[in-house]
Protein backbone atom coordinates (compact mmCIF):
# COMPACT_ATOMS: atom_id res chain seq x y z
CA UNK A 1 0.00 0.00 0.00
CA UNK A 2 1.28 3.22 -0.81
CA UNK A 3 2.11 6.05 1.47
CA UNK A 4 2.52 9.51 2.16
CA UNK A 5 6.11 9.45 2.32
CA UNK A 6 6.70 7.42 -0.76
CA UNK A 7 4.29 10.43 -2.72
CA UNK A 8 7.12 12.82 -1.15
CA UNK A 9 9.82 11.16 -2.38
CA UNK A 10 8.73 10.63 -6.01
CA UNK A 11 7.17 14.52 -6.10
CA UNK A 12 10.89 15.90 -4.60
CA UNK A 13 12.77 13.73 -6.92
CA UNK A 14 9.78 15.40 -9.62
CA UNK A 15 10.73 18.83 -8.39
CA UNK A 16 14.49 18.58 -8.42
CA UNK A 17 14.46 17.27 -12.12
CA UNK A 18 12.02 19.98 -13.26
CA UNK A 19 14.02 23.01 -12.24
CA UNK A 20 16.89 21.81 -14.27
CA UNK A 21 14.80 22.33 -17.22
CA UNK A 22 14.68 24.78 -18.95
CA UNK A 23 10.95 27.25 -18.75
CA UNK A 24 9.35 25.50 -15.81
CA UNK A 25 7.78 27.19 -12.61
CA UNK A 26 7.56 25.05 -9.53
CA UNK A 27 5.29 26.07 -6.71
CA UNK A 28 5.54 24.96 -3.45
CA UNK A 29 8.56 23.52 -2.87
CA UNK A 30 10.84 23.64 0.08
CA UNK A 31 14.08 22.11 0.30
CA UNK A 32 15.05 20.12 3.04
CA UNK A 33 16.02 21.86 6.24
CA UNK A 34 16.85 18.76 8.15
CA UNK A 35 19.67 18.60 10.81
CA UNK A 36 20.92 14.82 11.88
CA UNK A 37 23.49 16.79 14.21
CA UNK A 38 20.32 18.04 16.09
CA UNK A 39 17.72 14.92 14.89
CA UNK A 40 15.70 17.66 13.37
CA UNK A 41 13.85 16.05 10.83
CA UNK A 42 12.36 18.35 8.01
CA UNK A 43 12.75 16.63 4.69
CA UNK A 44 11.92 18.20 1.59
CA UNK A 45 8.22 18.96 0.21
CA UNK A 46 6.83 19.76 -2.89
CA UNK A 47 2.74 20.31 -3.46
CA UNK A 48 2.71 18.93 -6.93
CA UNK A 49 1.73 22.19 -8.97
CA UNK A 50 4.63 22.85 -11.85
CA UNK A 51 3.56 25.41 -14.99
CA UNK A 52 5.44 25.51 -18.22
CA UNK A 53 4.05 28.03 -21.61
CA UNK A 54 0.73 27.79 -19.90
CA UNK A 55 0.75 23.81 -19.15
CA UNK A 56 -0.37 23.09 -16.05
CA UNK A 57 1.57 19.98 -14.49
CA UNK A 58 -0.38 18.47 -11.54
CA UNK A 59 0.86 15.63 -9.61
CA UNK A 60 -0.81 13.62 -6.38
CA UNK A 61 -3.75 16.09 -5.94
CA UNK A 62 -7.08 14.51 -5.69
CA UNK A 63 -9.11 17.93 -5.20
CA UNK A 64 -9.84 20.89 -7.51
CA UNK A 65 -7.91 24.19 -5.91
CA UNK A 66 -8.46 28.08 -7.08
CA UNK A 67 -5.81 30.45 -7.39
CA UNK A 68 -4.42 31.24 -4.45
CA UNK A 69 -1.30 34.75 -3.79
CA UNK A 70 1.54 33.59 -1.23
CA UNK A 71 4.45 35.67 0.42
CA UNK A 72 7.79 33.47 -0.59
CA UNK A 73 11.02 34.27 1.10
CA UNK A 74 13.70 33.50 -1.99
CA UNK A 75 17.35 33.81 -2.78
CA UNK A 76 19.13 34.97 -5.24
CA UNK A 77 21.57 33.16 -7.13
CA UNK A 78 24.68 34.87 -5.18
CA UNK A 79 22.98 34.38 -1.96
CA UNK A 80 22.46 30.54 -2.70
CA UNK A 81 26.43 30.21 -4.03
CA UNK A 82 27.33 32.41 -0.26
CA UNK A 83 25.66 29.69 1.40
CA UNK A 84 27.14 26.64 -0.47
CA UNK A 85 30.39 27.83 0.23
CA UNK A 86 30.05 28.97 3.74
CA UNK A 87 28.41 25.72 4.48
CA UNK A 88 31.48 23.68 3.27
CA UNK A 89 34.18 26.05 4.66
CA UNK A 90 32.05 25.42 8.51
CA UNK A 91 32.47 21.69 7.40
CA UNK A 92 36.13 21.86 7.18
CA UNK A 93 36.59 23.80 9.76
CA UNK A 94 34.87 21.44 12.19
CA UNK A 95 37.34 19.14 11.17
CA UNK A 96 40.18 21.18 12.83
CA UNK A 97 39.92 19.61 16.55
CA UNK A 98 42.56 18.52 18.91
CA UNK A 99 41.30 14.41 18.58
CA UNK A 100 42.18 14.96 14.86
CA UNK A 101 45.56 16.14 15.18
CA UNK A 102 45.15 19.96 15.54
CA UNK A 103 46.99 22.28 17.91
CA UNK A 104 44.73 23.96 20.93
CA UNK A 105 45.59 27.15 19.16
CA UNK A 106 44.54 25.98 15.52
CA UNK A 107 41.24 24.07 17.36
CA UNK A 108 40.29 27.78 18.93
CA UNK A 109 41.34 29.43 15.75
CA UNK A 110 38.64 27.23 13.79
CA UNK A 111 35.97 27.99 16.55
CA UNK A 112 36.04 32.11 15.90
CA UNK A 113 36.40 31.06 12.26
CA UNK A 114 33.14 29.18 12.55
CA UNK A 115 31.35 31.53 14.75
CA UNK A 116 32.15 34.59 12.14
CA UNK A 117 30.69 32.48 9.07
CA UNK A 118 27.48 31.70 11.22
CA UNK A 119 26.99 35.05 11.63
CA UNK A 120 28.11 36.26 8.11
CA UNK A 121 25.10 33.63 7.12
CA UNK A 122 22.48 35.13 9.82
CA UNK A 123 23.10 38.40 8.49
CA UNK A 124 22.61 37.43 4.91
CA UNK A 125 19.34 35.20 5.93
CA UNK A 126 18.08 39.17 7.08
CA UNK A 127 18.33 40.00 3.51
CA UNK A 128 16.75 37.56 1.73
CA UNK A 129 13.98 38.96 -0.73
CA UNK A 130 10.79 38.64 -0.10
CA UNK A 131 8.18 38.06 -3.22
CA UNK A 132 4.65 37.85 -3.84
CA UNK A 133 3.99 33.92 -5.68
CA UNK A 134 0.75 33.40 -7.79
CA UNK A 135 0.03 30.01 -7.90
CA UNK A 136 -2.11 28.72 -10.07
CA UNK A 137 -5.71 26.85 -9.89
CA UNK A 138 -5.76 23.71 -11.15
CA UNK A 139 -8.46 20.34 -11.59
CA UNK A 140 -8.13 17.14 -9.25
CA UNK A 141 -6.86 14.60 -10.69
CA UNK A 142 -8.88 12.08 -13.14
CA UNK A 143 -10.36 9.33 -11.39
CA UNK A 144 -7.74 5.88 -10.84
CA UNK A 145 -4.83 8.37 -11.96
CA UNK A 146 -2.19 10.47 -10.06
CA UNK A 147 -0.98 12.77 -12.42
CA UNK A 148 -2.42 14.49 -15.37
CA UNK A 149 -1.49 17.96 -17.15
CA UNK A 150 -4.21 20.48 -18.20
CA UNK A 151 -4.29 24.08 -19.99
CA UNK A 152 -7.33 26.61 -20.02
CA UNK A 153 -9.32 23.76 -18.27
CA UNK A 154 -8.99 20.97 -20.29
CA UNK A 155 -7.29 18.41 -19.29
CA UNK A 156 -4.78 16.98 -22.35
CA UNK A 157 -2.67 14.12 -20.61
CA UNK A 158 -3.55 12.01 -18.00
CA UNK A 159 -1.87 8.79 -16.41
CA UNK A 160 -0.58 6.77 -13.34
CA UNK A 161 2.42 4.98 -12.01
CA UNK A 162 4.41 7.39 -10.36
CA UNK A 163 5.09 4.95 -6.86
CA UNK A 164 7.31 3.10 -8.61
CA UNK A 165 10.15 5.46 -8.74
CA UNK A 166 10.13 5.87 -5.23
CA UNK A 167 12.87 3.55 -5.33
CA UNK A 168 15.40 5.59 -7.30
CA UNK A 169 17.91 7.61 -5.18
CA UNK A 170 17.54 11.57 -5.72
CA UNK A 171 21.02 11.92 -7.58
CA UNK A 172 22.24 14.92 -5.89
CA UNK A 173 26.29 14.54 -5.28
CA UNK A 174 28.65 14.47 -7.36
CA UNK A 175 29.71 10.27 -6.38
CA UNK A 176 26.30 9.68 -6.88
CA UNK A 177 26.35 11.25 -10.18
CA UNK A 178 29.78 9.76 -11.22
CA UNK A 179 28.66 5.74 -10.64
CA UNK A 180 25.83 6.39 -12.62
CA UNK A 181 27.87 7.50 -15.31
CA UNK A 182 29.79 4.49 -15.06
CA UNK A 183 26.91 2.07 -14.92
CA UNK A 184 26.30 3.93 -18.03
CA UNK A 185 29.53 3.84 -20.16
CA UNK A 186 31.00 0.74 -18.92
CA UNK A 187 29.89 -2.66 -20.32
CA UNK A 188 28.95 -5.50 -17.19
CA UNK A 189 31.94 -7.60 -17.41
CA UNK A 190 34.48 -3.79 -16.87
CA UNK A 191 31.91 -3.05 -14.37
CA UNK A 192 32.25 -6.17 -12.61
CA UNK A 193 35.53 -6.20 -12.86
CA UNK A 194 35.98 -2.36 -11.43
CA UNK A 195 33.03 -2.85 -8.47
CA UNK A 196 35.70 -6.23 -7.68
CA UNK A 197 38.94 -4.67 -7.87
CA UNK A 198 37.53 -1.63 -5.42
CA UNK A 199 35.60 -4.24 -2.81
CA UNK A 200 39.17 -6.23 -2.59
CA UNK A 201 41.03 -2.74 -1.52
CA UNK A 202 38.84 -2.05 0.79
CA UNK A 203 37.92 -5.46 2.39
CA UNK A 204 39.79 -8.96 3.09
CA UNK A 205 36.82 -11.50 1.39
CA UNK A 206 37.61 -14.63 -0.67
CA UNK A 207 37.36 -14.05 -4.64
CA UNK A 208 34.63 -15.90 -5.12
CA UNK A 209 32.20 -14.30 -2.23
CA UNK A 210 33.36 -10.63 -4.26
CA UNK A 211 31.73 -12.17 -7.48
CA UNK A 212 28.53 -12.84 -5.88
CA UNK A 213 28.82 -9.35 -4.15
CA UNK A 214 29.40 -8.14 -7.87
CA UNK A 215 26.30 -10.45 -9.80
CA UNK A 216 24.12 -9.51 -7.04
CA UNK A 217 24.96 -5.40 -6.88
CA UNK A 218 25.14 -5.61 -11.00
CA UNK A 219 21.64 -7.19 -10.86
CA UNK A 220 20.27 -4.26 -8.69
CA UNK A 221 21.78 -1.52 -10.20
CA UNK A 222 20.34 -2.87 -13.80
CA UNK A 223 17.07 -2.79 -12.38
CA UNK A 224 17.06 0.60 -10.81
CA UNK A 225 18.87 2.17 -14.18
CA UNK A 226 16.13 0.39 -15.99
CA UNK A 227 13.69 2.65 -13.77
CA UNK A 228 15.76 5.71 -14.21
CA UNK A 229 15.15 5.50 -18.00
CA UNK A 230 11.69 5.01 -17.39
CA UNK A 231 11.67 8.04 -15.43
CA UNK A 232 13.35 10.09 -17.63
CA UNK A 233 11.04 9.57 -20.99
CA UNK A 234 8.60 10.46 -18.80
CA UNK A 235 9.87 13.28 -17.33
CA UNK A 236 10.64 14.01 -21.81
CA UNK A 237 7.36 13.23 -22.35
CA UNK A 238 5.49 16.02 -20.34
CA UNK A 239 8.35 18.39 -21.37
CA UNK A 240 7.54 18.17 -24.60
CA UNK A 241 3.79 18.10 -24.17
CA UNK A 242 4.36 21.17 -22.62
CA UNK A 243 6.71 22.97 -25.05
CA UNK A 244 7.29 21.12 -28.12
CA UNK A 245 5.90 21.57 -31.33
CA UNK A 246 2.75 19.14 -31.67
CA UNK A 247 1.96 17.99 -35.16
CA UNK A 248 3.16 16.24 -38.29
CA UNK A 249 3.64 17.58 -41.41
CA UNK A 250 2.08 20.27 -42.43
CA UNK A 251 -0.93 19.20 -40.38
CA UNK A 252 -0.68 20.87 -36.20
CA UNK A 253 -3.11 19.70 -33.75
CA UNK A 254 -4.54 21.55 -30.40
CA UNK A 255 -7.09 20.30 -27.43
CA UNK A 256 -10.63 21.78 -26.80
CA UNK A 257 -13.41 20.74 -25.12
CA UNK A 258 -16.64 19.73 -26.65
CA UNK A 259 -20.03 18.40 -25.04
CA UNK A 260 -20.79 15.24 -27.24
CA UNK A 261 -23.79 12.56 -27.26
CA UNK A 262 -23.48 9.40 -26.05
CA UNK A 263 -25.59 6.22 -25.68
CA UNK A 264 -25.31 3.57 -23.23
CA UNK A 265 -27.56 0.17 -22.99
CA UNK A 266 -29.79 -0.21 -20.26
CA UNK A 267 -32.78 -2.27 -19.21
CA UNK A 268 -35.98 -0.73 -19.11
CA UNK A 269 -39.60 -2.16 -17.85
CA UNK A 270 -41.81 -2.29 -20.62
CA UNK A 271 -45.43 -2.42 -19.39
CA UNK A 272 -47.56 -5.23 -20.72
CA UNK A 273 -51.49 -5.27 -21.51
CA UNK A 274 -52.12 -8.76 -20.50
CA UNK A 275 -49.96 -11.61 -18.54
CA UNK A 276 -50.09 -14.90 -16.31
CA UNK A 277 -48.81 -16.21 -13.34
CA UNK A 278 -45.85 -18.42 -14.14
CA UNK A 279 -41.86 -19.20 -14.36
CA UNK A 280 -39.66 -16.05 -15.77
CA UNK A 281 -43.27 -13.32 -15.59
CA UNK A 282 -42.08 -9.74 -14.65
CA UNK A 283 -44.34 -7.24 -13.10
CA UNK A 284 -43.76 -3.72 -12.00
CA UNK A 285 -45.73 -2.52 -8.40
CA UNK A 286 -47.67 0.48 -9.39
CA UNK A 287 -48.50 1.75 -5.73
CA UNK A 288 -46.48 1.49 -2.53
CA UNK A 289 -47.32 -1.93 -0.35
CA UNK A 290 -46.17 -2.76 3.02
CA UNK A 291 -43.52 -4.76 3.87
CA UNK A 292 -41.01 -2.76 1.71
CA UNK A 293 -42.96 -3.15 -1.43
CA UNK A 294 -42.11 0.01 -2.90
CA UNK A 295 -43.51 1.79 -6.03
CA UNK A 296 -41.32 1.14 -8.94
CA UNK A 297 -40.31 -2.08 -8.24
CA UNK A 298 -39.97 -5.11 -10.61
CA UNK A 299 -40.19 -8.68 -9.35
CA UNK A 300 -39.48 -11.57 -11.23
CA UNK A 301 -41.81 -14.93 -10.59
CA UNK A 302 -40.31 -18.39 -9.93
CA UNK A 303 -42.23 -21.96 -9.91
CA UNK A 304 -41.16 -24.44 -7.46
CA UNK A 305 -42.12 -28.01 -7.12
CA UNK A 306 -42.74 -29.64 -3.69
CA UNK A 307 -45.13 -32.70 -3.18
CA UNK A 308 -46.25 -32.46 -6.13
CA UNK A 309 -47.68 -29.27 -5.58
CA UNK A 310 -46.56 -26.19 -7.10
CA UNK A 311 -46.04 -22.79 -5.33
CA UNK A 312 -44.52 -19.32 -6.59
CA UNK A 313 -42.70 -16.98 -5.36
CA UNK A 314 -41.08 -13.62 -6.93
CA UNK A 315 -38.24 -11.66 -6.54
CA UNK A 316 -36.78 -8.34 -6.77
CA UNK A 317 -34.64 -7.20 -9.39
CA UNK A 318 -31.75 -4.72 -9.02
CA UNK A 319 -31.88 -1.00 -9.78
CA UNK A 320 -30.02 -2.19 -13.28
CA UNK A 321 -32.52 -4.95 -13.42
CA UNK A 322 -29.76 -7.42 -14.62
CA UNK A 323 -30.13 -9.69 -11.72
CA UNK A 324 -32.06 -10.89 -8.81
CA UNK A 325 -31.74 -10.03 -4.99
CA UNK A 326 -32.29 -13.20 -3.22
CA UNK A 327 -31.47 -12.61 0.66
CA UNK A 328 -33.86 -12.82 3.10
CA UNK A 329 -32.87 -10.30 5.51
CA UNK A 330 -34.84 -7.71 3.25
CA UNK A 331 -38.16 -8.38 3.29
CA UNK A 332 -38.53 -6.17 0.34
CA UNK A 333 -36.69 -9.30 -1.71
CA UNK A 334 -39.72 -11.59 -1.67
CA UNK A 335 -43.27 -11.69 -2.48
CA UNK A 336 -44.97 -14.98 -1.92
CA UNK A 337 -48.03 -15.26 -4.02
CA UNK A 338 -51.07 -16.52 -3.39
CA UNK A 339 -54.53 -16.78 -4.97
CA UNK A 340 -56.01 -13.89 -4.53
CA UNK A 341 -52.80 -12.13 -6.19
CA UNK A 342 -54.80 -11.12 -9.42
CA UNK A 343 -56.66 -8.88 -7.62
CA UNK A 344 -54.35 -6.20 -7.70
CA UNK A 345 -53.76 -6.47 -11.68
CA UNK A 346 -57.40 -5.49 -11.87
CA UNK A 347 -57.15 -2.80 -9.42
CA UNK A 348 -53.97 -1.39 -10.90
CA UNK A 349 -52.09 -1.43 -7.91
CA UNK A 350 -49.85 -3.56 -9.86
CA UNK A 351 -49.03 -4.13 -13.79
CA UNK A 352 -47.61 -7.15 -15.80
CA UNK A 353 -44.01 -5.89 -17.50
CA UNK A 354 -41.22 -7.66 -19.35
CA UNK A 355 -37.73 -6.23 -19.50
CA UNK A 356 -36.13 -4.57 -22.65
CA UNK A 357 -33.15 -3.31 -23.55
CA UNK A 358 -32.78 0.46 -24.82
CA UNK A 359 -30.09 2.65 -25.91
CA UNK A 360 -30.46 6.04 -23.63
CA UNK A 361 -28.60 9.26 -24.76
CA UNK A 362 -26.80 11.04 -22.23
CA UNK A 363 -24.67 14.59 -22.98
CA UNK A 364 -20.96 14.41 -21.72
CA UNK A 365 -17.84 16.75 -21.90
CA UNK A 366 -14.75 15.07 -23.77
CA UNK A 367 -11.26 16.90 -24.50
CA UNK A 368 -10.68 16.02 -28.42
CA UNK A 369 -8.23 16.94 -30.61
CA UNK A 370 -8.73 19.31 -33.46
CA UNK A 371 -6.56 19.67 -36.35
CA UNK A 372 -5.22 22.92 -38.36
CA UNK A 373 -4.16 22.40 -41.68
CA UNK A 374 -1.74 24.63 -42.74
CA UNK A 375 -3.23 27.64 -45.05
CA UNK A 376 -2.92 26.96 -49.03
CA UNK A 377 -3.05 30.03 -51.23
CA UNK A 378 -5.68 29.60 -53.99
CA UNK A 379 -4.67 29.12 -57.32
CA UNK A 380 -5.62 32.21 -59.62
CA UNK A 381 -4.05 31.96 -63.22
CA UNK A 382 -1.96 30.02 -64.52
CA UNK A 383 0.94 32.14 -65.42
CA UNK A 384 0.31 33.68 -62.31
CA UNK A 385 0.93 30.45 -60.13
CA UNK A 386 3.77 29.37 -61.96
CA UNK A 387 5.90 32.14 -61.35
CA UNK A 388 4.25 32.10 -57.26
CA UNK A 389 6.02 28.65 -57.01
CA UNK A 390 9.06 29.37 -58.98
CA UNK A 391 9.72 32.53 -56.69
CA UNK A 392 8.98 30.24 -53.64
CA UNK A 393 11.25 27.31 -54.67
CA UNK A 394 14.17 29.94 -55.35
CA UNK A 395 12.98 31.49 -51.80
CA UNK A 396 13.31 27.95 -49.84
CA UNK A 397 15.86 26.50 -51.69
CA UNK A 398 18.37 29.92 -50.48
CA UNK A 399 16.36 29.68 -46.90
CA UNK A 400 17.37 25.38 -46.61
CA UNK A 401 21.06 26.49 -47.72
CA UNK A 402 21.40 27.54 -44.61
CA UNK A 403 20.85 24.84 -42.47
CA UNK A 404 22.76 22.12 -41.49
CA UNK A 405 21.20 18.11 -41.95
CA UNK A 406 22.21 15.06 -40.30
CA UNK A 407 22.38 11.60 -41.90
CA UNK A 408 22.43 8.47 -40.37
CA UNK A 409 21.73 5.22 -41.96
CA UNK A 410 18.87 2.98 -39.84
CA UNK A 411 16.56 0.00 -40.84
CA UNK A 412 12.84 -0.62 -41.54
CA UNK A 413 11.11 -2.15 -38.42
CA UNK A 414 8.72 -3.58 -41.42
CA UNK A 415 11.02 -4.75 -44.17
CA UNK A 416 14.58 -4.95 -42.44
CA UNK A 417 15.55 -2.54 -45.36
CA UNK A 418 17.83 -0.28 -45.41
CA UNK A 419 17.16 3.56 -44.90
CA UNK A 420 18.49 6.97 -44.29
CA UNK A 421 17.47 9.36 -41.36
CA UNK A 422 17.77 13.03 -42.09
CA UNK A 423 17.30 15.33 -39.08
CA UNK A 424 18.18 19.36 -38.83
CA UNK A 425 20.59 20.39 -36.21
CA UNK A 426 18.46 23.74 -36.23
CA UNK A 427 15.91 24.63 -33.60
CA UNK A 428 13.21 25.27 -36.27
CA UNK A 429 9.60 26.77 -36.09
CA UNK A 430 6.65 26.29 -37.31
CA UNK A 431 7.04 28.26 -40.49
CA UNK A 432 10.19 27.26 -40.98
CA UNK A 433 9.31 23.37 -40.80
CA UNK A 434 6.62 23.80 -43.38
CA UNK A 435 9.33 24.97 -45.60
CA UNK A 436 11.89 22.00 -44.81
CA UNK A 437 9.18 19.74 -45.49
CA UNK A 438 8.02 20.98 -48.74
CA UNK A 439 11.70 20.95 -49.77
CA UNK A 440 12.06 17.13 -48.46
CA UNK A 441 8.91 16.17 -50.12
CA UNK A 442 10.95 17.55 -53.46
CA UNK A 443 13.58 15.13 -53.16
CA UNK A 444 11.97 12.20 -52.55
CA UNK A 445 11.55 11.85 -48.36
CA UNK A 446 9.11 11.94 -45.49
CA UNK A 447 8.48 12.90 -42.43
CA UNK A 448 8.50 10.05 -40.04
CA UNK A 449 6.60 10.31 -36.04
CA UNK A 450 8.02 7.15 -35.43
CA UNK A 451 11.78 7.50 -35.92
CA UNK A 452 11.12 11.52 -35.42
CA UNK A 453 13.53 12.37 -38.46
CA UNK A 454 12.91 12.70 -42.73
CA UNK A 455 13.21 8.86 -44.31
CA UNK A 456 14.53 8.58 -47.56
CA UNK A 457 15.17 4.53 -49.11
CA UNK A 458 18.36 6.12 -50.59
CA UNK A 459 21.41 8.28 -49.29
CA UNK A 460 20.12 11.69 -50.04
CA UNK A 461 23.59 13.10 -49.17
CA UNK A 462 24.19 14.27 -52.49
CA UNK A 463 21.18 15.67 -53.48
CA UNK A 464 21.26 18.02 -50.32
CA UNK A 465 24.66 19.14 -51.28
CA UNK A 466 24.34 19.35 -54.61
CA UNK A 467 20.99 21.44 -53.36
CA UNK A 468 22.49 23.50 -51.32
CA UNK A 469 25.30 24.19 -53.60
CA UNK A 470 22.73 25.38 -56.54
CA UNK A 471 21.83 27.88 -53.54
CA UNK A 472 24.52 29.16 -53.05
CA UNK A 473 26.44 29.36 -56.57
CA UNK A 474 22.86 30.82 -58.50
CA UNK A 475 23.34 34.25 -60.15
CA UNK A 476 21.91 37.04 -58.30
CA UNK A 477 19.55 39.03 -59.83
CA UNK A 478 18.22 41.18 -57.62
CA UNK A 479 20.24 43.28 -54.58
CA UNK A 480 18.35 41.26 -51.75
CA UNK A 481 20.24 38.13 -53.24
CA UNK A 482 23.10 39.54 -53.44
CA UNK A 483 23.55 40.94 -49.96
CA UNK A 484 22.33 37.05 -49.04
CA UNK A 485 25.14 36.06 -51.58
CA UNK A 486 27.57 38.43 -49.62
CA UNK A 487 26.65 37.66 -45.72
CA UNK A 488 27.01 33.66 -46.80
CA UNK A 489 30.40 34.43 -48.09
CA UNK A 490 31.59 36.75 -44.74
CA UNK A 491 29.68 33.74 -42.74
CA UNK A 492 32.55 30.82 -44.28
CA UNK A 493 35.41 33.51 -44.33
CA UNK A 494 34.40 34.18 -40.54
CA UNK A 495 37.21 33.78 -37.92
CA UNK A 496 36.99 30.10 -36.02
CA UNK A 497 35.84 30.94 -32.54
CA UNK A 498 37.74 29.25 -29.31
CA UNK A 499 36.43 28.56 -26.02
CA UNK A 500 37.42 27.36 -22.77
CA UNK A 501 35.90 25.11 -20.51
CA UNK A 502 35.40 24.95 -16.87
CA UNK A 503 33.89 22.35 -14.84
CA UNK A 504 31.66 23.95 -11.92
CA UNK A 505 29.19 23.25 -9.35
CA UNK A 506 25.12 23.97 -9.83
CA UNK A 507 24.60 26.49 -7.30
CA UNK A 508 20.69 24.71 -6.50
CA UNK A 509 20.91 21.17 -7.30
CA UNK A 510 24.67 20.85 -6.27
CA UNK A 511 25.27 18.89 -9.63
CA UNK A 512 28.42 19.34 -12.03
CA UNK A 513 27.93 21.14 -14.51
CA UNK A 514 30.64 22.93 -17.53
CA UNK A 515 30.93 26.89 -18.43
CA UNK A 516 31.90 27.67 -22.21
CA UNK A 517 33.06 31.31 -22.76
CA UNK A 518 34.31 32.39 -25.66
CA UNK A 519 38.14 33.31 -25.23
CA UNK A 520 37.34 37.08 -27.72
CA UNK A 521 34.66 39.20 -26.87
CA UNK A 522 31.68 38.52 -29.33
CA UNK A 523 29.60 41.16 -31.51
CA UNK A 524 26.11 41.33 -30.73
CA UNK A 525 25.51 39.44 -34.36
CA UNK A 526 28.16 36.70 -33.53
CA UNK A 527 26.97 35.97 -29.87
CA UNK A 528 23.25 35.66 -30.97
CA UNK A 529 24.50 33.12 -33.54
CA UNK A 530 26.91 31.33 -30.98
CA UNK A 531 23.62 31.27 -28.67
CA UNK A 532 21.84 29.72 -31.48
CA UNK A 533 24.13 26.77 -32.10
CA UNK A 534 24.53 26.08 -28.54
CA UNK A 535 20.64 25.72 -28.27
CA UNK A 536 20.97 22.94 -30.30
CA UNK A 537 23.31 20.71 -28.94
CA UNK A 538 21.38 21.64 -25.30
CA UNK A 539 23.25 24.45 -23.95
CA UNK A 540 22.09 27.66 -22.63
CA UNK A 541 23.41 31.15 -21.38
CA UNK A 542 23.93 32.41 -18.03
CA UNK A 543 24.17 35.80 -17.18
CA UNK A 544 25.00 35.08 -13.33
CA UNK A 545 28.24 32.67 -14.73
CA UNK A 546 28.76 34.89 -17.72
CA UNK A 547 29.25 31.94 -19.98
CA UNK A 548 27.26 29.11 -21.67
CA UNK A 549 26.23 26.39 -19.17
CA UNK A 550 26.18 22.58 -20.30
CA UNK A 551 24.89 19.72 -18.27
CA UNK A 552 28.10 17.64 -19.75
CA UNK A 553 30.86 17.78 -21.25
CA UNK A 554 31.00 19.82 -24.48
CA UNK A 555 34.76 19.33 -25.35
CA UNK A 556 34.23 16.18 -28.20
CA UNK A 557 31.37 17.82 -29.55
CA UNK A 558 32.88 21.73 -30.28
CA UNK A 559 36.01 19.69 -31.27
CA UNK A 560 33.84 18.34 -34.19
CA UNK A 561 32.70 21.35 -35.34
Amino acid sequence: MSTYYEYQDVKVLIAHRLFNMEGWKVYGYEADNSDPMTDYWDPAYWGGIAEKNGYKLVVDCSHEAKERRYMQTVKTDAQSQLSKETAEKIAKLEQMTIERGATPAEAETAKKKIELLRQKTAEAEEKLETVEVVEPGHLANPPRCNWHIEKDGIIIEKGSGLLKFSRLPDITFDRDLKDWQKFNVLSEEEWKKDYISSYRNRWNESEETIKGYAEDRYSREKETYSLLEKFNALISKWNAICGGMMGNETEFYTYEKVTVTEYKKENKAVEDSAGNIKDGQCFIVKVSFNYGHSKGYVYRIHATEYNGKTTYCAYKLNGKLTKECTGTANQSNYWYITENFVRWFEKGALAWCHIEEVKTPYEVEKVVKKTVKANKTEKKQETSATTTETTTTEATTAEISNLHFEISEDTDTRTNEKIYLVKVAEKLNREDYIKVNQYIKSLGGYYSRFKHAFLFKENPAEKLNAATAEAETEPAPTEEKSQETTAATEETEKESISYTIEEDIHTQTGKTIWIVKPEKELNKTDFAEVKRKFATIQGYYSTFKHGFIFKYNPEKTLASG
